[in-house]
């Protein structure tokens, strides 16, 4: 078997015994799954997370690549905790889900983010868009939805003709502008402004077309109402910023503590 496909494979079988396990283990859990994001180690995401939760009793960190597994998961009822973007949070609230935001992730103090859309400098305006790439981080509905709201609902035509190229990070869609791969890109002001510091001379060479509303960062949910053992999920949750490894696991979900809604 070649390695990429063994890769493939090895990943495939954690997923599903992820998911497995997450059915058949006792305890509390903390579920996540961001359409915002690409991460491409979920073994690594959650060994962090085990590690810092080894010490909070029968507490599981369980990560989905899977949107359908993931909202399964929410439905089994209550007594756990949802990591999961206000973006998809909204498209559950739709489908009568009751889940309320007990926390909102942050980064260097602010909970809210906004998206731009940047493109290469001769696209002076978004129409030029038309039978272009556009490259974003996260799943292909969630960077059409971000690009309709910045396009507006009289340009709704013209997001038939471009293309969505999906990467792993924000900063790697503006990358994919720079090297060619892409027209535009989707990405948080935070990333841009990244970009200006690590590499000025790339961020020169962009302009923005649009941005959109305001939105908050990861959020963490329950059902309304919480109980015991979700206060005591909310509370951990809480407290990681005040710990070296809490905050680092903290780090690979794109945020760098909570707060308090």
């Amino acid at each position: 078997m070649k390695p990429l496909l063994t890769l493939l494979f090895i990943f495939s079988i954690f997923v599903a015994s992820s998911y497995k396990f997450a059915q058949s283990s006792e305890g509390a859990f903390i579920y996540f799954y961001n359409p915002e994001t690409n991460i491409n180690n979920f073994a690594t995401v959650k060994t962090a997370f085990d590690t810092y939760l080894v010490d909070q009793g029968t507490t599981h960190f369980q990560p989905f690549s899977d949107k359908a597994n993931f909202e399964t998961a929410i439905k089994q009822g209550k007594g756990n905790i949802y990591l999961l973007s206000s973006w998809h949070l909204a498209a559950l609230r739709e489908q009568n889900i009751p889940l309320e935001i007990t926390l909102v992730g942050t980064s260097k103090g602010s909970t809210l983010q906004k998206k731009v859309l940047s493109a290469k400098k001769e696209i002076v305006n978004v129409n030029m868009l038309k039978n272009t790439i556009v490259a974003g981080a996260g799943s292909e509905k969630y960077i059409s939805s971000v690009l309709q709201q910045i396009l507006g609902k009289e340009r709704e035509s013209l997001l038939k003709d471009i293309k969505i190229l999906t990467v792993p990070k924000d900063i790697d869609a503006v990358m994919a502008v720079n090297f060619g791969m892409a027209t535009a890109a989707i990405s948080s002001e935070s990333s841009l402004n990244k970009l200006a510091i690590i590499n000025p001379n790339q961020f020169q060479q962009l302009h923005s077309l649009g941005f959109s509303e305001k939105s908050y960062l990861l959020v963490a949910a329950t059902f309304k109402k919480p109980e015991a053992q979700e206060n005591q999920l909310i509370e951990i949750l809480h407290k990681m910023s005040d710990n070296a490894e809490g905050e680092k696991s903290l780090k690979l979900l794109g945020i760098d503590g909570w707060k308090a809604l």
